[in-house]
């Protein structure tokens, strides 16, 4: 048990430790998915906001869907959708980019000895962040519209638990690769499917009650309508942040131990 608290530990600690090298992928990262590009970091904040303005186009004014305030806390549709989505797709982005952080960086794991627990930090670092920016942007548009309460006070505490959530999940898919390579190929389609399992596209009550206790067994269940509440029905249920820090705690816990049981034969494989 100690040991794995250790391990857990370590996925905090080794940054704080290492800062320069740790930032240094970050800024490594950034730069890289802007390479030879004109607008450079212009376009984290283009694309995202002109995806967002896409869909209140479409269903704000083509489809006019409405929703029911007392259950959603909103009665527009793209807004309900947005709160659920954004964060989505910072989770779905972390977890694309866990088939290949070990992988991608063979070359300097095998030959150079540093340690390789900044890579997915820093990888969950950079997908935040850049995801961030549509977020604030979005956050901005609910302050305008009145959406604004002292409930977004929690959001900070939101926001961690779910990159914690997505650190285990990271860590434990990059070190799965490591050994097998066509998690990188089912990665995609897991991912469609897992988001039609989440309430993002509809609220709760749409879900027949006899098939209600499956949302307990998908993690972003917890997290999607932890987001829901905060910003738009402007309460926290704490059993759903309970669960959802429970199970943050378990996928890094359970990350962190494939990862130290395997860590040993990552050179001998890459």
């Amino acid at each position: 048990m100690i040991n794995l608290l250790s391990s857990i530990w370590r996925w905090f600690q080794t940054p704080l430790e290492h800062k320069t090298l740790f930032w240094g992928f970050v800024r490594q990262e950034i730069r890289s998915r802007y390479a030879g590009s004109m607008g450079g970091m212009i376009w984290s904040v283009i694309t995202p906001l002109a995806n967002m303005l896409i869909y209140v186009f479409v269903f704000s004014v083509i489809f006019q869907i409405r929703m029911k305030p007392l259950e959603t806390g909103t009665d527009k549709f793209v807004v309900f959708l947005l709160a659920g989505l954004l964060p989505w797709l910072a989770f779905a982005e972390a977890v694309s980019m866990a088939t290949g952080i070990f992988i991608g960086k063979a070359n300097l794991i095998t030959k150079v000895a540093f340690p390789i627990e900044v890579l997915p930090v820093a990888g969950i670092m950079v997908t935040f962040m850049l995801n961030g920016i549509g977020f604030a942007i979005f956050l901005v548009y609910l302050l305008i519209a009145g959406y604004a309460s002292v409930m977004w006070l929690a959001l900070p505490v939101v926001i961690f638990i779910h990159m914690v959530f997505c650190l285990g999940l990271v860590i434990l898919i990059a070190s799965l690769c490591v050994f097998l390579r066509d998690i990188q190929q089912i990665v995609g389609t897991i991912l469609a499917f897992w988001m039609y399992l989440t309430p993002i596209l509809y609220p709760l009550s749409m879900i027949p009650e006899n098939f209600r206790w499956m949302l307990y067994l998908n993690p972003m269940y917890y997290y999607v309508e932890l987001y829901h509440d905060v910003l738009l029905r402007r309460y926290i249920d704490w059993r759903l942040l309970g669960m959802g820090t429970l199970t943050a705690i378990l996928f890094l816990g359970a990350g962190s131990y494939f990862y130290s049981r395997s860590r040993n034969a990552f050179a001998d494989v890459l």
